[in-house]
């Protein structure tokens, strides 16, 4: 991108090289945009350098912060658990386990997440100008893009997860573990029960059965308690007992080795194991421990699994760092003088002083070439809006004495609905949305309000300090659509989403703060001293207050190069 910078800069500098005392233009412009309108003939080529970089936001309803509190950019993807509210379908597997360990009070989880975002947009937008009468004068913009977000993703930092993958789905081993305790639980079951039916067709057929048949009874409750927890827990798919498939067995999860949940099972594989002992003596054919559980705890390599294998129902890129470039949103603009006390005397242009005053409006048009961020890259940056917008500006230039000036820019941006996939959110913070939530719904993105000035001090006639001040309004998102999720693809029932959930935190407010240095040779350029008309700026500004839930701190450092050429008049 810098070769195709410096090349640009070469090519504007080799073009103006060829006309001679070029256009006319004010004593040493500031940091940012003013009032100036191109005078007729004359041209200007910007090359512009935006380096903005920002981790941490202004949130809203985030537990245990303050709304407008700085929080990490990455807050969304840290949680301290990741169970049923981010899987809906892990509700079944922690139904179904609290039930073979016997505790209502159980409840899975595959741990928790700490995910560090740094973001990172550099942007190199060229504007062309061109003065076409007195007062007129249009504008193109070309902006290109590099939009990187930096992650940084850590999975199970407290080793509180007491569920991985299960064995037993790769490894015939752990397989044929589980398919061993379910033949041994059914043998034992069926077993007792042929005792039972003899010794009620002889009651003295057996010195057991005298005993047998005063605790028939609990024989039958041991039956049948211990047919159903094998199939819960062992049982195959279509199984008599369980016909969708036991836990150890379906699952992609079990519970992991030593934990309260493969404990608790394996304490009670250890007490149906006695029991049928006590009925059937040495013949008892349960000799197993317990189903073959998950030997660790998820890695980011797990965690990266989850959210990209169809399997899981995510189907995402993985939380890694992503990087993406294209042009950003191209405008098309013109802007009309309206008011200039300045005069128009080589004396009054590079010299300008007293108490003046000029404003000028602009309407720019947006048109939506830029790239959105991925439904399906749940930290990826957009290269722009990518949406249709009309925008009005006002600008206002003061000057007092011959050493103060002020400028004030005053937007109004209006986008055009469209439509877009995004994947619905039922709340802003829960970002792991799954595929089925992937759906085109209709955008209409907020208005904005903008407001920027920048007083500055001409120190003489080649260099001037800025200051710089912006604030910014943008109203709320608008998205509708609404869909209904059957059971086959939701996995647990069915579902209907509403897209206004996306409305939420979409307003922002935000007070941007900097300054800065220009140098400009206009003034060498119009005493004959200079050949190439040029200025350059540079602009730190960072913001210092924000609102809304999802307003980024930024950081950005600009620098912008400024070539002028007369191409016909004078």
């Amino acid at each position: 991108m810098r070769r195709l910078l410096v090349s640009v800069s070469t090519a504007a500098l080799a073009f103006t090289g060829v006309f001679a005392n070029p256009a006319s233009a004010q004593r040493v412009l500031g940091v940012g945009d003013d009032a100036l309108v191109l005078p007729q003939g004359v041209v200007r080529l910007r090359t512009i350098g935006n380096w903005t970089w920002f981790n941490e936001r202004y949130g809203m309803h985030t537990p245990g912060r303050p709304d407008g509190a700085l929080e990490p950019l990455g807050i969304d993807f840290s949680l301290d658990t990741i169970g049923v509210k981010q899987f809906p379908n892990l509700a079944q597997l922690q139904s179904g386990l609290q039930l073979l360990t016997g505790d209502p009070n159980w409840f899975a989880t595959l741990g928790n997440t700490v995910v560090n975002l740094r973001d990172r947009v550099t942007a190199y937008p060229f504007l062309l100008e061109a003065g076409i009468t007195k007062r007129i004068s249009i504008g193109v913009q070309f902006p290109y893009v590099i939009a990187q977000s930096s992650a940084g993703f850590k999975v199970n930092t407290a080793n509180q997860g007491n569920l991985g993958f299960n064995p037993a789905l790769a490894f015939t081993s752990a397989a044929n573990q589980n398919a061993t305790m379910y033949t041994q639980f059914i043998t034992a079951a069926a077993t007792l029960e042929g005792s039972i039916a003899f010794c009620n067709a002889n009651p003295g057929g057996s010195p057991s059965c005298p005993a047998l048949l005063a605790n028939q009874a609990n024989a039958q409750s041991l039956i049948d308690n211990s047919r159903a927890f094998a199939g819960g827990a062992v049982g195959p798919v279509g199984g008599p007992f369980n016909p969708t498939g036991g836990v150890y067995i379906t699952s992609p999860f079990v519970p992991i080795v030593g934990t309260d949940a493969q404990l608790a099972i394996e304490a009670r594989v250890q007490a149906f194991k006695a029991l049928y002992t006590s009925f059937l003596g040495g013949g008892n054919p349960i000799t197993t421990n317990g189903p073959f559980a998950s030997q660790n705890r998820l890695t980011v390599v797990d965690a990266q699994q989850i959210l990209t294998d169809p399997e899981f129902g995510i189907a995402a890129a993985p939380l890694a760092t992503v990087s993406r470039s294209h042009i950003g949103d191209i405008d098309i603009g013109g802007k009309f003088s309206v008011f200039d006390s300045f005069g128009r005397s080589t004396e009054a242009r590079m010299s300008p002083h007293g108490v003046n005053f000029r404003t000028a409006i602009g309407v720019t048009y947006r048109l939506p070439t830029a790239q959105i961020e991925s439904p399906d890259n749940f930290i990826d940056i957009g290269t722009g809006r990518k949406a249709k917008t009309i925008e009005g500006r006002w600008f206002g230039d003061v000057l007092l004495g011959s050493h103060f000036w002020e400028s004030f820019i005053v937007r109004f941006n209006k986008p055009f609905a469209d439509d877009q996939d995004v994947r619905i959110l039922d709340l802003p913070n829960e970002e792991l949305a799954p595929l089925y939530r992937r759906q085109r719904v209709h955008r209409q993105l907020g208005t904005t309000f903008e407001f920027e000035t920048a007083p500055r001090i001409v120190v003489n006639n080649y260099l001037a300090l800025s200051g710089w001040y912006m604030y910014r309004n943008k109203k709320a998102d608008d998205y509708t659509g609404t869909f209904t999720i059957p059971a086959a693809m939701t996995g647990f029932g069915d579902i209907t989403i509403d897209a206004a959930t996306l409305d939420l935190e979409t307003a922002q407010t935000e007070h941007r703060l900097g300054g800065g240095i220009s140098f400009s040779n206009l003034y060498s350029v119009d005493k004959g001293l200079s050949k190439i008309p040029f200025e350059v700026q540079y602009l730190h500004w960072q913001t210092v207050k924000g609102a809304g839930g999802n307003q980024p701190k930024f950081f950005t450092d600009q620098i912008q190069l400024r070539l002028y050429a007369r191409i016909f008049g004078k």
